[in-house]
């Protein structure tokens, strides 16, 4: 798979079409390091790993940069939202995974199983403890479809979640959970510190 000027001009203007292509370029290379062999398999995985490595300096690099200047920071606030760069710096380890984050994130984990089964879920919104989810589609060949998806969601999310005490169906017309990123969960910590963030 190429990378055309129209790809590029799609990245750069942050539009979804292009997210979309990324992430499905994304799988389809993860879909072909599976099918290596073995040595092969692990040679490309070293070189991802690799190459993240160098990507997360660099973004401690640029991130301590902006934050040591006070328009630096107030730039950094703003680009944060962008869901992208948010997920990218939190795979950094430069900023704090929210709550509902970490819920889609253990989401993400049985989605596959789900839709082996025709079901997937969408996380609505995390409130008290509570977390509240709608499931979609259903279980073939299975009279128990929506218990077998519900019963597979609740178990992922309390066995990983210890914030998280009683998941909840929802109906589907109540609206899903925003991606909020507080300004408190931005910040510089050390590689493999599991203190606060560095002012």
């Amino acid at each position: 798979m190429t990378v055309t000027d129209d790809d590029t001009r799609a990245v750069a203007a942050g539009t979804v079409d292009g997210f979309t292509a990324r992430a499905a370029r994304l799988q389809a290379a993860e879909r072909a390091v599976d099918a290596l062999e073995s040595d092969a398999r692990d040679a490309a995985r070293e070189l991802v790993a690799a190459v993240e490595a160098h990507h997360a300096a660099v973004l401690w690099a640029v991130v301590a940069g902006l934050r040591a200047d006070e328009y630096g920071s107030e730039l950094l606030y703003g680009i944060v939202e962008d869901p992208e760069v948010y997920t990218s710096l939190v795979k950094a380890g430069i900023v704090r995974p929210t709550l509902a984050m970490r819920a889609v994130q253990v989401l993400d984990g049985i989605r596959p199983y789900l839709q082996s089964h025709n079901g997937d879920v969408e996380l609505v919104r995390i409130d008290a403890g509570v977390a509240y989810v709608r499931l979609l589609g259903a279980c073939q060949g299975c009279g128990s479809s929506t218990t077998t998806l519900r019963d597979s969601v609740a178990e992922a999310l309390l066995a990983h979640l210890a914030e998280v005490h009683e998941v909840e169906e929802v109906p589907a017309d109540m609206a899903p959970v925003t991606a909020f990123v507080p300004v408190s969960s931005v910040g510089v910590r050390r590689p493999g510190a599991a203190g606060r963030a560095v002012p």
